[in-house]
This record gives structure tokens, sequence and C-alpha cells, in this order.
């Protein structure tokens, strides 16, 4: 599968500097709840009867006041260093952002779903939810959650009441993402890295059977295959490469100096 997901930097003040790409589109990728923002403009009160065909559906982008959630937050298999933010006792298997929706909106909150963002921890596990936990004033939505820690402990009960599954997977549907009779196996996980055993099925794991060791071989390997980029000169000994300094081909000089051998030899 081609589909690329986008690496987000984090830290503890999350939702202020994770806001959404401008040039990411969310109509047909996202779950959204209908109230969660405004739509562009009011639909009239009395459509008029040729309208029974589906309206388009509005562009609509998540305010960045909203509160951001991973999966990688609930997962067991995480320690704090890895990303979780629940107790170990919390915590559990093979969490998805799908069904993080569904918890966020049992509480009653509004919530959006951007299906391709990834935690810079969990590159397999792709999927960010945003929670309208405070409006733009700092005003607390539901006043039963008290914080975004309150809404951890929340969303991390109905999980572990909810538990993944097999099937769990299907529930997010990605136009022009075919999706599979049976859920592929989970592919090795790369050295010092950690992938659950059910991933969505977007996820960038299952587009090679996994991620290499050595990613740097990897992309190499990748531009020898595709010819090497279009007006630069090529390495010695590694057709298809483009020249770069440091990298493969023979030292500097020892072209020259081999061909003086030869002459020699011929002498």
């Amino acid at each position: 599968m081609s589909h690329h997901a986008q690496v987000e930097e984090l830290s503890d003040s999350d939702p202020e500097e994770i806001a959404p790409s401008d040039d990411t589109p969310l109509t047909g990728n996202t779950i959204i709840a209908p109230a969660s923002v405004p739509a562009s403009a009011p639909r009239p009160s009395n459509p008029p009867p040729m309208a029974q065909a589906p309206m388009p559906e509005p562009q609509r982008e998540i305010p960045k006041h909203f509160q951001c959630l991973y999966p990688v937050y609930f997962d067991k298999t995480r320690s704090r260093a890895d990303g979780r933010k629940v107790g170990a006792e919390l915590a559990v298997e093979n969490p998805l952002a799908r069904d993080i929706v569904d918890a966020v909106q049992m509480l009653g909150l509004k919530a959006g779903l951007e299906p391709e963002k990834l935690h810079p921890k969990d590159w397999a596990n792709p999927g960010r939810v945003r929670v309208l936990l405070k409006d733009e004033n700092g005003k607390l939505v539901n006043s039963k959650i008290k914080n975004k820690h309150h809404l951890y402990i929340l969303v991390a009960e109905y999980l572990k009441a909810h538990p993944t599954t097999e099937q769990s997977p299907y529930r997010l549907r990605i136009r022009g993402l075919p999706m599979p009779e049976k859920l592929p196996e989970a592919p090795p996980a790369p050295r010092g890295w950690k992938i659950g055993k059910i991933l969505p099925i977007h996820s960038p794991a299952y587009s090679g059977g996994g991620v290499s060791d050595n990613p740097f071989k990897e992309a190499m390997a990748e531009m020898q295959n595709m010819g090497g980029m279009p007006g630069m000169p090529q390495i010695p000994g590694m057709p298809g490469m483009p020249g770069m300094p440091g990298m493969g081909g023979e030292p500097s000089g020892a072209g020259a100096e081999k061909k003086k051998k030869d002459k020699k030899k011929g002498k």
C-alpha cells in the first residue's frame, strides 16, 4: 500500500504546535463529528426538490485548540518514555485511533480523526484524534472532565472495556484504500522498535512488510532502481547513483593511478 503517513513533532504542550497541516485534505479521509466545527456556509432550511443526490462534504479544518490523543498514549507495551500517558493498569493492547474516537464521543465531546498523522515514537500505528476539551477561552466544555489527564483515564477505561479485535481495523474506511478480505499479519519490527499485533489497514508497516533496519541503505537501493536523479553525474562503480562526495565509488585519484599501472605493464 502506498498510503503515506506523516510523523508529527510534539511535546507536553501539544495542541498548539500540533496543528494539522493546511495542505492535508480532511474531506473523505477524516471521521469528524458533524458539530465538531462549523460548516463553511449555512445550509438552506428548505432544500430544492432536485437536491436528492448526496451533497459534497464541505472542507473542514480542526481548530488548533483541540486536544491531541494518539494510540501510543494507551499502549500497554510502551513505557512512559515510549509515549504512554496512562498507568500500566489502565493501558491496553493494540489501541487504535478509531476506537479512541468512540471513547471521546461517548463522553459527549466533539472529536475529529486525522488518520494519516503519526506519533514520532509509534510509526506503525497511524491516527491522531483531536478533542474539544476546552473552548477558545480555556473553559472546560464538559465540567465533569477536569483536565487532559482525566480525559486520558476516561478514554483508557473505555478502551479497556472495549478491547481491540481483528475486526476493529475494518471500522475505519479511507476513500481510495481497498479493504483486504483478511487482515495481514503484523510485520516484523525493526531493531529497537515495537509494533502492535493489530494495526490500521493503512499502516506504513504493511506497505513493505515492515521497515528496514537500515533505512539509508534501502533508500539508496530504491534510487538505484529508479536510475538515479536526472541531470546529476554518476558515481563510478554504482550505476544509477547520483554523484555525492564521500559516498561510494573509487577514492579521488584512484582511477588515474590505475591507468599509470596499466601503462607500465604494457611496457
